[in-house]
């Protein structure tokens, strides 16, 4: 008999189920989708900072734990549900509270405003990052600035400062893996 089945998507390291939904949620009003394309929701972000924060930013996961908890708290205590059950305006108020460190009942390690400051940098990373990262799913971000990722070469022409570059298809730090400790 099988069990349900999950995809590498649906496998976080360090945010439970409800911290996926309330960061996207979060990180969807800090970088929305738009006319231009897919915001950070879309484009992976969430799985960035999961990331982040189970490897090299591992020192700040009490921070966020605590900060996710509160925010929903908050959010729970206005309009009587998680955050990522919120209409979008709601979302914003919040949001927006959040940044401009107006939010008294917020008691952290960091002050509302500088855990905004925090996850918003980590959105900007995972919006425009390599892929390799986490974020940035099918070149999201870099599709919104126009850029190639760091492809192999650059013809003559390509390197003129008017140059117009187009190429078939994006390229990633995946693109070039580093050779094996034994030179293989």
């Amino acid at each position: 008999m099988d069990g349900p089945r999950t995809s590498d998507e649906d496998i976080f390291a360090f945010f439970t189920r409800d911290e996926v939904r309330l960061v996207e949620a979060l990180a969807g009003r800090i970088f929305p989708d738009d006319e231009l394309g897919p915001g950070a929701a879309a484009a992976g972000v969430v799985r960035y900072i999961d990331r982040a924060l189970s490897g090299a930013e591992r020192d700040r996961q009490l921070v966020y734990r605590h900060a996710l908890k509160r925010i929903d708290g908050i959010s729970r205590h206005r309009h009587g549900r998680p955050l990522a059950a919120c209409v979008a305006v709601d979302q914003d108020a919040l949001v927006g509270d959040l940044a401009a460190g107006m939010l008294p009942e917020f008691d952290g390690a960091l002050s509302a405003g500088a855990f905004f400051e925090m996850l918003r940098a980590h959105v900007i990373e995972g919006m425009f990052s390599d892929p390799a990262h986490g974020g940035n799913r099918d070149f999201a971000g870099w599709k919104l600035l126009g850029f190639w990722g760091p492809v192999p070469s650059y013809s003559h022409e390509e390197q003129q400062l008017d140059a117009t570059i187009k190429r078939d298809r994006f390229y990633s730090a995946a693109d070039y893996p580093l050779p094996a400790k034994d030179g293989s």
